[in-house]
């Protein structure tokens, strides 16, 4: 049986399926696709396979409202720094331990204004491992800071974690990792990353508005 198949032969399961989990916690639908998932498995490989994309396209159906769209898996385009630090062999057998349990990617893709990956790598890489031509994505941004040690100075570069996304302005006095230990620079510019830093950025650690001191 193929996938159409399988689609026009659960249409009206799909639908209540919908139904159910408007009114079902976040919690309760975590337990439910464990559940189905579990099912699934011994169902055989295409039909597992064609389930969990079924869950994919509830949950994007679900949080319609809350910015998530479909986007093809082969269109997401990859920093450098992606792919230059892949994770390590142990975080990628928890992360497809818990897609395999419950169906659902461990963490959100966020792309930026360009269609770049800036969070949510663990889970582009088993959608590309287990075949997943459409992912769930939402819109983010990726901010540096440029900055200096003093007035004037020479500028360098750190990332914003994505809590100070948004809240930092030029002159604003922020503690950042250094190769010398943790310094306290002035913020001369706030700007999207335009993929030609040098990798990989040292991050911002907190921020201070105007010229206040630590």
């Amino acid at each position: 049986m193929t996938e159409l198949d399988l689609f026009h032969h659960f249409i009206p399961d799909i639908a209540e399926m919908i139904v159910n989990q408007r009114e079902r916690t976040q919690d309760q639908r975590t337990q439910w696709k464990r559940t189905v998932i579990e099912h699934a498995k011994s169902l055989g490989p295409s039909v597992c396979g064609f389930i969990r994309k079924t869950l994919m396209v509830i949950d994007n159906y679900l949080e319609k409202d809350e910015g998530v769209e479909m986007m093809r898996t082969d269109a997401i385009e990859i920093y450098p720094c992606f792919v230059a630090h892949k994770p390590k062999p142990e975080k990628m057998q928890e992360k497809e331990q818990y897609f395999e349990e419950t169906g659902a990617f461990p963490s959100q893709i966020v792309l930026d204004s360009r269609g770049n990956l800036i969070d949510g790598y663990t889970s582009y890489l088993l959608a590309k491992a287990h075949g997943i031509q459409c992912v769930p994505v939402r819109s983010g941004v990726r901010q540096i800071v440029r900055a200096s040690h003093k007035p004037g100075g020479k500028l360098y570069s750190w990332e914003l974690p994505s809590l100070l996304i948004g809240r930092v302005s030029a002159g604003d006095m922020a503690v950042v990792r250094t190769e010398r230990g943790v310094k306290v620079v002035t913020v001369a510019a706030v700007e999207e990353y335009a993929r030609n830093e040098s990798e990989p950025l040292r991050m911002v650690i907190r921020v201070k508005r105007g010229s206040s001191k630590f």
